[in-house]
């Protein structure tokens, strides 16, 4: 991954030419009024591009001739970056995500791909990177340290050790340590030794940023995970969290994705508890491809911010410079200066913000550009990623042999939609032919199952309550953090159609109606991300969900939320491939309440 977002000695050379008038500038981009990041003002004056970046920003007119593009009038900022995103999330690969990026204005990510890296290790993400290094997206690598997360529970087809990590962070375009977990690192700092913190220690010594997943992680925890490191954090929940981590001298991002709403729910925290603006970001974290639209994406973010009372200008800063700055890249991404790269949105006016031009890396970007021009070859490790056979019915059986009682009470899944977490509800159901029977009036019950790629005997068993699919049932490939094959449905055979239809696609999501297949999405690279064209694939997941609506399924996001059902990391029940998970007692537990249980 060498020097491949950063400028080489030539590129250099170049610019500082241009700027001296030596040379001619590759294009001139004129007339527009821009956005001064540093001074917070909106200026005027011309920007000269050579190659890739800007050479020059002038009213001064050319001594040479050059290609122009005339935006008078128009309102120019840097392009957006995107300060935390999971690009598997998407459901496309890197190119296509890069594509549907550059559609919304978006032209740098922050990303570390340890989904891929929990199915294809290290080679997998070195792929992914590859990938979109191909693209004029800009990629900075955070490299996990190390998957899976919580090996102790987790069964992932690969792994990355913390090795291979601190190999992935001597990188030129690795720019840090992702989703540091605060919890991991006070029980580190409880229970382990001064060993534990060497890569920590490595990643700030060679100015790499440790980025925290700091989940409920306050007071004298949120203390200790300064103290060893942590630059910023992505999960607040609350507003006085928010005003919390940034007086303690974190960067706070603030996420909007498809499942998350915080810019929504906590961006009022600045103008109400008298926050730097500089000191929050806006991110995105998961996005289906079909959420990612204009009026979707980061511009929702700011019109949300914008609403809430922060100037525009600030809140442009906080999905463009904000985020490079607490980066260390201030001067290549996220500002419109000599020496940075040239990424520029082209706008209607400061007031309207309708996205109307976008440059990239020095070109004009065209829409379809990325899909017609980035073809991408994966490796059959990327490509052949689930290794079970089909699963039989009998697999599914959750009793015991010979368990005679003709009722039981089963624990099952409830999802609380606002927080994403989870809770227990004990439900009574009848026992038909040895079988569990979910057809209880008024429970809306399903069958849930967690089924590992490779090892058969891993096929964690358990149920949902309050889905809302009526008949039929529904599989996904994309399960974080482990990726396994999540399949639910209320009836045994709709859960096995679909699960093995997902094996056979090598993964995706499989939606069955009727005893048939009605709809699916192929996701063959590494089972979680589609080669196809964006508009293809946004189609088909709008499909899926209007299908799971019409069946039922009342959750807000009838699929996304099946992702994270699997989420040991999360709060508080989830499904694994050894079953019934609570994720803050760190223990299995039984999801048929035993005989003795009731005395």
């Amino acid at each position: 991954m060498t020097h491949r977002s950063f400028p080489t000695p030539a590129e250099r050379f170049a610019l500082g030419r241009v700027a001296l008038g030596i040379e001619a500038p590759d294009l001139i981009i004129r007339g527009g009024r821009y956005l001064n990041v540093f001074t917070r003002r909106v200026d005027a004056g011309d920007i000269w591009v050579k190659g890739r970046f800007i050479a020059k920003i002038t009213g001064e007119p050319s001594t040479h001739d050059a290609p122009v593009a005339d935006v008078a009038g128009k309102f120019l900022t840097p392009g957006f970056v995107e300060g935390h995103i999971h690009v598997e999330s998407s459901l496309v690969d890197p190119p296509r995500f890069a594509e549907a990026a550059l559609r919304c204005g978006v032209t740098s990510v922050f990303t570390d791909f340890h989904e891929v890296g929990a199915v294809a290790g290290q080679e997998g993400i070195r792929e992914m990177a590859a990938a979109m290094h191909a693209t004029p997206v800009k990629l900075f690598f955070m490299t996990p340290m190390e998957l899976p997360f919580l090996p102790e529970i987790q069964h992932t087809l690969s792994t990355l050790t913390p090795v291979e990590a601190a190999s992935l962070l001597e990188e030129i375009d690795t720019v840090g340590l992702a989703e540091v977990n605060g919890h991991e690192i006070a029980q580190k700092l409880r229970n382990g030794r001064p060993g534990d913190f060497a890569l920590l220690a490595r990643a700030t010594e060679a100015r790499r940023t440790p980025e925290g997943h700091l989940f409920f992680s306050r007071g004298d925890e949120l203390d200790a995970c300064l103290a060893v490191g942590m630059s910023s954090d992505h999960e607040p929940r609350r507003r006085d969290e928010v005003a919390e981590k940034v007086r303690k001298g974190l960067f706070v991002m603030l996420r909007n994705g498809t499942l998350a709403r915080e810019v929504e729910t906590l961006v009022g925290a600045i103008p109400e508890e008298n926050l730097p603006p500089e000191r929050l970001g806006m991110v995105t974290d998961d996005m289906l491809v079909a959420d990612m639209t204009v009026d979707r994406y980061m511009l929702h973010k700011v019109r949300t911010a914008i609403d809430a009372g922060i100037a525009p200008v600030d809140a442009l800063r906080m999905v463009s410079y904000n985020i490079a700055d607490h980066y260390r890249l201030g001067e290549l991404i996220g500002a419109l200066r000599p020496g940075a790269y040239a990424d520029v949105l082209v706008f209607d006016s400061v007031d309207e913000l309708r996205l109307e031009r976008v440059f990239a890396s020095g070109r004009e970007f065209t829409r379809g550009d990325v899909e017609r021009s980035v073809p991408v070859e994966y490796s059959p490790a990327l490509l052949r990623t689930v290794h079970r056979p089909p699963i039989t019915l009998e697999e599914l059986q959750i009793l015991p042999e010979g368990d005679s009682r003709t009722s039981v009470d089963i624990r099952a899944i409830e999802l609380d939609e606002a927080t994403r977490f989870t809770r227990l509800a004990e439900v009574r159901v009848p026992v038909r032919n040895g079988w569990v029977d979910l057809a209880v009036p008024d429970e809306d019950l399903s069958f849930l199952i967690c089924a590992n790629r490779q090892r058969r005997e891993l096929l964690g068993r358990a149920f949902l309550r309050g889905y809302g699919l009526r008949e039929g049932g529904v599989a996904v490939s994309q399960a974080h953090d482990h990726h396994g094959i999540v399949a639910l449905g209320r009836r045994y055979d709709d859960v096995l159609l679909a699960a093995n239809r997902v094996i056979e696609l090598q993964g995706g999501v499989v939606v069955v109606e009727g005893r048939r297949v009605s709809a699916e999405l192929p996701l063959p690279v590494a089972g979680l991300m589609s080669p196809d064209p964006i508009d293809e694939t946004s189609a088909r997941i709008r499909e899926i969900e209007r299908r799971l609506r019409d069946g039922g399924a009342g959750w807000r996001e009838p699929l996304f939320f099946l992702f994270w059902l699997g989420m040991e990391v999360a709060p508080y029940y989830r499904i694994t491939d050894l079953g019934l998970y609570d994720t803050e007692g760190e223990r299995l537990i039984p999801a048929v309440v035993s005989q003795d249980a009731h005395g």
